[in-house]
């Protein structure tokens, strides 16, 4: 019995000794545990203080090369590191793309060219998303778009003499709310005569227009010799639908305008121009040898001596349009057109004279025609700039068109053949005689589009020069049109107002209107400013900005 109690004992000792322990363990083991996670709610809540101290910011960004280039600044007081550039397309045309970041900014410190060397492209006329994250979980967000609200402004004088050189000064304002850049902005200043450009837009372009500032655009024009009315507006590529400001000025009469006539061969004009001949509008984007564009550029020489002319250009800006130039479609001059890709977006058409330049008589006006396809897929506006090198300097005139997938085609230009005008089209209505009573013109549009879409109803605008009495409707509401509205200006000048009855026009259609032509004594060139706008168009069903456009050069002889 003494020995079982002395084994219950040792038994007990060692229970006691199991227990003692696992109670000291699990005590150490707990401690050790909230030591561990007090410590990592210690360092966690250190890393949230320095995520909540970290501070980045994208001070700008513009396209370079293709390639963004964006600054951003450490506007906190911890240095960052940044790991991710994430850039979304907002237009849907490509995927989001990213690319890694290695780059260490202390606080107050800013790097620059950030995106140049990361692979991801980027054009001008598109809609970015940007986003850069730091090794904290940080983000910094910048939007770049040229669709963004702008306030653009004309500042022009109120009125000027004739051939006075005078100032047109575009103001464009960023007023987007939000972080957003205006990249690769090009101003667009147009105006509704054939005025002689000096220079400008100075500058051409700028790189980047940040939030809340504004660009200043300067251009410098000659007055015209004649007295009247000019219209200017002002935009730039790329712009939002309806970002576009009209101003108007007057050019004053003057004791030399006074004793000239309203023809553009009055003393008054001492300059060499060019005739605007025919642009046209809207541009079908299909491919295909039947969406011919009737292209026409007069250049005048109102001079008392003969002027050359070594080269004539049809240049698409900002946007390729011209489709291989055929042997078929090379109009006037028969032979020397080509079609000339210059790269980063822009197409020409182009002629040259080589050692044979086309010669000019004294008061004449030379006429260049050429044809062409259309390619391009894409909703979209080109800026067209028309120029001629001559013996008297260079010329240019601008011009805007639309270009739509699904638009028709329309070409205005006049014919002397009413019964077979496409093979009788023409911008220059040479030898009327003077004073005739009754002499017939035939205006015609033309639409070669033979599917889906089909035309609008077309409306024909005339505004028949002063000098030109008697102006009467001849088709009268005949022949696929509706009775003309004919109306006199103060000036003395009529307006014919005319559209087509049906509103699935295709093919060709001629106007005819008459007038008394006014007598003269030498060879006297007047226009025909002809305008061409589609007020039924069955997509937009609005009046197209840039119609198609033909300014017709009447020749009187006497």
């Amino acid at each position: 019995m003494r020995y079982r109690r002395g084994l219950s004992t040792v038994v007990g000792a060692v229970f006691f000794i199991i227990a003692t322990t696992t109670v000291i363990t699990y005590i150490t083991y707990s401690m050790n545990s909230i030591d561990n996670f007090s410590q990592s709610v210690i360092v966690s809540e250190s890393q949230n203080i320095d995520r909540g101290r970290e501070e980045i910011t994208i001070s700008q960004v513009r396209i370079d090369g293709l390639k963004f280039n964006m600054t951003v600044v450490n506007t906190g007081s911890l240095p960052v590191h940044l790991t991710r550039l994430w850039v979304t397309n907002q237009d849907g045309v490509t995927a989001d793309q990213k690319a890694d970041l290695d780059i260490n900014l202390n606080p107050g410190q800013q790097q620059y060219n950030i995106g140049q060397f990361t692979g991801i492209s980027a054009v001008s006329t598109e809609s970015y998303n940007l986003k850069v994250v730091t090794e904290r979980g940080n983000i910094s967000t910048f939007h770049v778009s040229p669709d963004v609200s702008t306030q653009i402004q004309l500042v022009l004088p109120g009125e000027v003499q004739p051939g006075e050189n005078f100032r047109v000064v575009t103001l464009i304002t960023n007023n987007s709310t939000m972080p957003n850049n205006i990249v690769d902005l090009v101003p667009i200043i147009l105006n509704n005569c054939s005025l002689t450009q000096i220079d400008g837009p100075l500058p051409p372009s700028i790189k980047t227009l940040p939030q809340g500032n504004t660009a200043t655009f300067t251009s410098t024009y000659v007055a015209p010799s004649l007295s009247g009315g000019i219209g200017f507006n002002a935009t730039y590529v790329g712009a939002p639908t309806g970002a576009i400001v009209n101003s108007n000025m007057t050019v004053a009469l003057s004791a030399e305008s006074e004793a000239a006539t309203n023809s553009q061969w009055s003393q008054a004009a001492s300059r060499v121009g060019i005739l605007i001949s025919g642009i046209p509008n809207p541009v079908n984007s299909a491919s295909g040898s039947a969406y011919l564009g009737k292209w026409g550029i007069g250049v005048i020489n109102p001079l008392d001596r003969e002027v050359q002319v070594y080269s004539v250009g049809i240049l698409a800006s900002n946007i390729k349009i011209f489709d291989t130039l055929l042997p078929a479609h090379q109009i006037e001059p028969t032979s020397g057109w080509r079609r000339v890709d210059l790269g980063n977006d822009q197409d020409m058409i182009l002629w040259e004279g080589g050692s044979n330049p086309i010669t000019i008589g004294k008061r004449d006006v030379g006429q260049f025609r050429v044809e062409t396809n259309f390619k391009l897929t894409g909703t979209t506006e080109s800026v067209i700039i028309i120029s001629a090198l001559t013996s008297e300097g260079k010329l240019n005139v601008m011009y805007t068109i639309s270009v739509f997938t699904n638009n028709p085609i329309v070409n205005a230009y006049y014919t002397s053949n009413p019964s077979d005008p496409l093979n009788n089209w023409t911008y220059i209505i040479s030898g009327i005689p003077s004073g005739k009573n009754d002499q017939i013109f035939n205006a015609t549009i033309h639409n070669p589009v033979t599917g889906s879409p089909l035309a609008s109803r077309v409306k024909l605008i005339i505004l028949v020069p002063a000098d030109f009495t008697n102006v009467f409707d001849i088709t009268a509401g005949a022949n696929g049109w509706d009775p003309a509205d004919v109306f006199q200006n103060d000036d003395g000048s009529h307006v014919i107002n005319v559209q087509t009855t049906l509103s699935d026009f295709v093919g060709s259609q001629v106007y005819q209107f008459s007038a008394n032509v006014p007598t003269v004594t030498d060879d006297k060139l007047y226009v025909f400013q002809t305008t061409t706008v589609y007020p039924d168009f069955v997509e937009d069903a609005v009046i197209q900005l840039a119609s198609a456009l033909s300014e017709a050069g009447v020749e009187v002889v006497p």
